[in-house]
């Protein structure tokens, strides 16, 4: 509900929503790109009887407020997030990220390692050589759309043109089954087409987010408790994969199966257990 959602203002001005739910020792879930809080709606209620589940809009997602004067960069998210954290004095804590969600929880328990104990990376998304690679792999529908959001000046246009059906079709290249997708879900996402800034966000953001950003660097540094997981249909490369694996030296990675990109919603039960288990 709602009413259940509170407010946490960032460094530039703006906040971000989070919802806090559930007993126990306390996990932060990151969402991907384009996604918003309730994208972990039913991961968190499968965690709640173990966990205080905290589940956060990323900065200028979902019903977060933009700043166009904001350069939303790793260090920007990476900041934003350890304010949450210290600010509301949380402690003793494990971070689950998917996509950008997954970067991220490498990237903050880098910066707090003193708060952080263990990190639950899914499909991260950290292999972009050019604007919007991974997200194009999705299909060709995707390819389509973000190599022309990605071209300068005309762009924006493309960009600013999105709609319900746009959305459906990129969002469908990161499911394996695309009746996960529900409409109401989706009508929930359209509400953030037409907010102010919405076109900036969308670009800055992916254009941030790619393998030049340092990423590769953090991983190295990375030394709480990690797991990988990707989904068997993930849009990452083995070639990739095995790189991520290799930088943040973990033994070996999990995969599930009949899942793609979006993990948190369409293998909702499957990321669950990864998490009980290993928690």
């Amino acid at each position: 509900m709602e009413s259940d959602i509170q407010k946490f203002y960032l460094s530039d001005g703006t906040f971000i929503r989070f919802k806090k739910i559930g007993k126990g020792s306390p996990i932060i879930l990151l969402h991907t790109f384009r996604n918003r809080l309730e994208y972990s709606n039913k991961l968190a209620d499968l965690l709640k009887k173990k966990f205080t589940v905290f589940s956060i809009d990323l900065p200028g997602f979902g019903d977060s407020p933009i700043d166009t004067k904001t350069n939303y960069d790793l260090d920007f998210f990476t900041n934003s997030i350890e304010e949450f954290i210290t600010d509301l004095k949380i402690k003793n804590l494990m971070l689950a990220g998917e996509s950008i969600g997954a970067v991220l929880s490498a990237t903050v328990s880098v910066k707090i390692p003193n708060l952080v104990k263990k990190i639950f990376m899914f499909n991260p998304y950290d292999y972009d050589s050019y604007f919007g690679e991974g997200i194009s792999r999705g299909n060709l529908f995707a390819k389509f759309i973000l190599f022309h959001v990605g071209l300068p000046i005309v762009g924006n246009l493309f960009a600013s043109m999105e709609n319900k059906f746009i959305l459906k079709n990129i969002m469908n290249g990161g499911f394996f089954d695309k009746g996960k997708l529900s409409d109401d879900y989706l009508n929930l996402l359209c509400t953030s087409l037409k907010k102010e800034g919405y076109v900036y966000h969308f670009k800055n953001v992916l254009s941030n987010f790619n393998k030049e950003n340092g990423i590769k660097e953090i991983y190295k540094k990375v030394k709480v408790n990690r797991h990988l997981i990707y989904g068997s249909n993930d849009w990452a490369k083995k070639s990739e994969i095995l790189q991520t694996q290799k930088l943040l030296r973990v033994d070996k990675y999990e995969t599930i199966e009949n899942s793609n990109h979006f993990s948190f919603f369409e293998s909702s039960k499957e990321a669950s257990n990864i998490i009980l288990t290993k928690s």
